[in-house]
């Protein structure tokens, strides 16, 4: 098993969203867990689960069947978590009373077809205020506090990772205008400033402030730079 040291090594090695998700992976492994969910929290009109999934490894086919089966609504868990910023907690045993008896069994049924008898949640937020949880779930005995506690302050850096991501990524996209893009976009087809400006009805000292913006904003120091760059970030294609 990979030691807490370890996992707190590999959060700052996380460069991209599969490293996140393969670190969630193995931080599920690590508390005994059989997979992961990072979701935004569903509000009380959502009636799909899967429309609210950012990352997980659950099995192929589970959070399909349980769409299917309506099992979001009378949710107990995602109730808590819309109300509450505490970890909530589940169990197979304990946490289908409020559901009609038939969707009840329904889903003791379908969880426990994939041998998950207890989940944990934690509610999460980014720095721009958008809530969010990560769940795990599996078959093993109720975390213990220390679990509880470790596991949260895992999953809140996890999520702190995740929205950095998120907003670097967006980040280039937003700042390139749609002109510049535009720029960008024939000159990766190897037309010149001259047949840009001619495309594009401007003059060539527009378009070359155009390209001199973008390089500035996506820290170039050519066009052929560039327009990898912008290639590899697929801000054009």
């Amino acid at each position: 098993m990979i030691s807490q040291d370890t996992l707190f090594s590999g959060l700052s090695a996380i460069r991209t969203e599969i490293e996140l998700a393969d670190f969630l992976h193995k931080l599920a492994d690590h508390f005994e867990f059989t997979g992961f969910l990072l979701i935004t929290i569903p509000a009380v009109t959502d009636e799909q689960l899967r429309a609210r999934i950012v990352l997980s490894d659950l099995p192929r086919g589970m959070l399909e069947a349980y769409d299917e089966l309506g099992l979001l609504k009378n949710s107990l868990i995602f109730e808590r978590l819309r109300r509450s910023t505490v970890p909530a907690s589940w169990s197979i045993e304990t946490s289908n009373g409020n559901r009609p008896s038939e969707e009840a069994k329904a889903a003791g049924r379908l969880f426990a077809s994939y041998n998950i008898t207890r989940s944990a949640f934690f509610p999460v937020h980014g720095a721009g205020g958008a809530r969010a949880a990560l769940g795990f779930l599996g078959n093993r005995k109720d975390l213990t506090h220390t679990e509880l506690g470790d596991l949260g302050m895992f999953a809140a850096h996890a999520y702190d990772i995740y929205s950095t991501l998120k907003d670097t990524n967006k980040a280039p996209e937003c700042l390139l205008t749609p002109r510049e893009l535009e720029a960008l976009h024939w000159a990766a087809n190897g037309k010149t400033s001259g047949e840009i400006a001619s495309i594009l009805s401007l003059s060539d000292h527009t378009v070359n402030t155009y390209m001199n913006n973008a390089m500035r904003k996506l820290d170039c120091v050519n066009r052929v730079q560039l327009v990898a760059k912008a290639l590899r970030m697929h801000l054009i294609c």
